[in-house]
């Protein structure tokens, strides 16, 4: 989409929808498994056979629907929809039908679980200020609230035995796995990260629980104990992992898949081996970036089978196809003069930097490694390219000149080091580090030199823009337990805090002005683009449909 900076004038550019497809929720016998899917344009419940086939669609409405949970004799499905005008919990029959409203708040309330007999259904509600844990009868009466804390508590999961449920909460700071008795006594902490844990499912007979978890510096999928011992990792690759589910005779685990915009059904076995793509739909068209004269804007897109870099005019005419190659060609970059196109692609066995020309010829290969390089960013005289490489065993940054030749590595700790992105006047670089701990927001000189730590905060710190004068950068932090939109000095000092809101705001970018930062936001239960000006008073909603609309680019011709 393309719009004006007030939110005006909305256009659809490439006619396309976004197929992603999550959350996936095993039938009891393990024959089906719901899933969300936003491949009709907005999102919607669906069933599939538990091959991936027979795919179909459950609900058919404008709002949300989501988070399905199986009853335990398979009859029905338990939802979360934003048909109401809010998020409630509904209630309908395992084919779509009868569908039936359970809560009714001003509030939202999401993440519906059924107790193993049936009789009772566990959910999140911010209905007293924050979100907290409920449970109801399944008929929607007997409400009771059971944790009560200022942090968010959320995601529920009965265990196989219906006497505890194990739920996510930030309460120290961080998201991490907690379990609790059913009548909310007994807390217990099973997971203690600096880095987020979250969604827990048990195995079912109730030994094991999976999570995931950002402790490697990578989305992922982990399993552990009922206790919280015994911690090992199901997954490892560089794809972002999360929502898993047990399949019924605990040999597999249905999770999601995200690879940048690419958001799928995936099914594993429970040691995390042999895992297939089950909801195969074609990725959403993403990773835009316009051409410095607005005038251009190059894209990803599955539409010919496979990830490939496309252009177009800023008015959506002159589609043309870039790459062509069975491979992913990803993450689109331009030029500085708008005459070249650096991405990435694992077109030659691994991950690789490449450039084109904006025409389509003169594709070149710019590093040859057998680790993995990606994430290049051009300078902004175009003489040079920053990257992230995994070739010294952990991701550093590098750059190159944009022939590829004088490759020199800037960055240089056992940690990992990664997102780099000049500034305006191409003199430094920022980037996020975990070298003291956690992810912070760093800068050094454009050689190398002179690390500077901008950000210091137990939580995470992300994300960093320069604004288009070179002063000040633009960041994402959970240190107030979500996701809030900051701006920093360059020097590190003067942080203010832009946003403050339950849910998460992120994916800041300046005004080419700089007198704005355009987001994404969560706060209506859906991502949606606002925008505020750089001292944090004037926020505006930009966009309103019930889809997720996310990755705001500011054309730079306005």
């Amino acid at each position: 989409m393309v719009m004006n900076p007030d939110g005006s004038g909305q256009r659809n550019l490439s006619h396309r929808t976004d197929p992603s497809n999550s959350y996936p929720a095993w039938s009891p016998d393990g024959s089906h498994i719901a899933f969300i899917s936003t491949r009709d344009d907005n999102t919607e419940i669906y069933v599939m056979n538990a091959d991936g086939s027979y795919q179909t669609r459950l609900t058919d409405h404008p709002a949300f629907d989501g988070f399905p949970a199986w009853s335990p004799d398979g009859s029905r499905i338990a939802f979360a929809s934003g048909r109401g005008g809010n998020s409630d919990i509904y209630l309908m029959n395992a084919d779509g039908s009868r569908v039936t409203r359970l809560t009714d708040n001003p509030a939202s309330d999401g993440f519906p679980d059924w107790s193993p007999d049936g009789t009772r259904i566990a959910f999140e509600s911010n209905r007293d200020g924050n979100s907290e844990i409920y449970v109801m009868n399944a008929d929607g009466t007997g409400l009771g609230r059971l944790t009560d804390d200022p942090a968010v508590d959320f995601t529920p999961a009965w265990s196989p035995d219906g006497t505890r449920i194990a739920f996510t909460s930030n309460r120290d700071r961080n998201a991490n796995i907690y379990v609790m008795n059913v009548d909310g006594a007994g807390l217990v902490r099973l997971t203690d990260h600096l880095d987020d844990d979250g969604d827990p499912a048990w195995s079912p007979d109730g030994s094991r629980i999976a999570f995931y978890s950002d402790r490697s510096g990578n989305r992922d999928i982990y399993a552990m104990n009922a206790d919280g011992s015994d911690v090992i990792p199901l997954t490892d690759d560089r794809i972002s992992y999360f929502a898993p589910a047990w399949s019924p005779d605990g040999t597999s685990i249905a999770l999601s898949s995200k690879h940048g915009d690419d958001l799928e059904i995936m099914l594993m076995d429970a040691d995390g081996s042999n895992r297939t793509r089950l909801a195969d739909r074609p990725a959403p068209e993403g990773f835009v970036a316009w051409s410095l004269d607005g005038s251009r804007v190059a894209f990803v897109s599955t539409r010919d089978g496979n990830s490939e870099i496309y252009v177009m005019n800023a008015d959506g005419s002159g589609y043309t196809r870039l790459t062509d190659h069975p491979a992913v060609d990803f993450a689109p970059v331009w030029s500085p003069d708008g005459t070249r196109i650096a991405f990435y692609s694992d077109r030659d066995g691994n991950r690789e930097i490449y450039v084109i020309s904006a025409d389509g010829s003169d594709l070149k290969r710019l590093t040859e490694d057998p680790a993995v390089d990606f994430a290049p960013v051009w300078s902004p005289d175009g003489t040079r390219i920053a990257f992230v490489s995994e070739r010294d065993g952990n991701r550093e940054i590098y750059d190159m000149n944009a022939d590829g030749s004088g490759v020199t590595r800037l960055t240089d700790h056992p940690a990992w080091d990664f997102a780099p992105i000049w500034s305006p006047d191409g003199s430094r670089i920022a980037f996020v580090s975990r070298r003291d701990g956690n992810y912070e927001v760093y800068v050094m000189n454009a050689d190398g030199s002179g690390v500077t730590r901008l950000t210091d905060h137990p939580a995470l710190d992300l994300g960093p823009v320069w604004s288009p004068d070179g002063s000040r950068i633009a960041f994402v932090s959970r240190r107030d337990g979500n996701g809030e939109i900051y701006v920093v000095n360059a020097d590190g000092s003067g942080l203010r805090r832009l946003t403050d809101h339950p849910a998460d705001d992120e994916d800041p970018i300046w005004s080419p002005n700089g007198t704005r930062i355009a987001f994404v936001s969560y706060r209506d239960g859906n991502g949606e683009i606002y925008d505020v000006n750089v001292d944090g008073t004037g926020l505006t909603r930009l966009t309103d449909n019930p889809g997720h609309d996310r990755d705001p680019i500011w054309s730079s011709s306005p």
